[in-house]
């Protein structure tokens, strides 16, 4: 099999103990750590998602033509994240306002499909955090430094569930406007600062 790292050949001699694919791509990734993280595989052309490298795990690497992997400093991957993370969240804060006028508008079909969406996206923003954290860990050690409190945002977020459950809109409304949108800010404020940070690293 063909192995290129970041366009450059690999010799499979130098891997030891590596029969399947599996062992291949663990053997690597303990090689870049803690400096780099792979980001993305192509085997035999085709891209890589998940499943797929899951599927192949147990394949034999004498059975495969070809695998190009790209990889990323840690310091980098978090940055990026962190960028996304400030393009988003300002647009995020801004469907909590569009949420809450439907609700006082009394368009509650609407503003409760805008309210699924709207949680959605504040879970995918934690996840975010959660990644950003741990690439900043291998990097710094400090995960408690670079994590704002998920705590307040937990607990808003049961409290807007719950009342969603009892179709309490005046306190979903109340939840969105009085108690979500300030810690959104935060998080704002906390990733522009962090970004600052990590800049004169990258």
């Amino acid at each position: 099999m063909k192995l290129t790292l970041d366009g450059q050949q690999l010799d499979l001699a130098e891997l030891k103990n590596v029969e399947t694919f599996a062992e291949l791509i663990r053997n690597l990734e303990n090689r870049l750590a803690p400096e780099r993280v792979i980001v993305s595989m192509t085997l035999d052309e085709v891209p890589l998602d998940p499943e797929a490298e899951k599927a192949k795990a147990d394949a034999r690497i004498e059975n495969l033509e070809k695998l190009e992997i790209r990889t990323q400093r840690v310091v980098e991957l978090a940055s990026n994240t962190l960028n996304t993370l400030i393009d988003y969240l300002p647009g995020l804060i801004e469907a909590v306002d569009e949420c809450v006028k439907l609700f006082q508008g009394g368009d509650e079909s609407q503003a409760h499909r805008r309210l699924g969406a709207l949680i959605d996206g504040l879970q995918m923003v934690s996840q975010a955090w959660r990644g950003i954290v741990a690439f900043i860990d291998i990097e710094d050690g400090k995960p408690g430094e670079m994590m704002p409190d998920m705590q307040a945002f937990f607990s808003i977020l049961q409290a807007i569930l719950q009342a969603q459950i009892n179709g309490d809109t005046v306190q979903i409304c109340d939840n969105l406007e009085f108690e979500l949108v300030p810690v959104l800010e935060s998080w704002l404020e906390h990733a522009t600062t962090l970004r600052e940070r990590l800049t004169r690293k990258v």
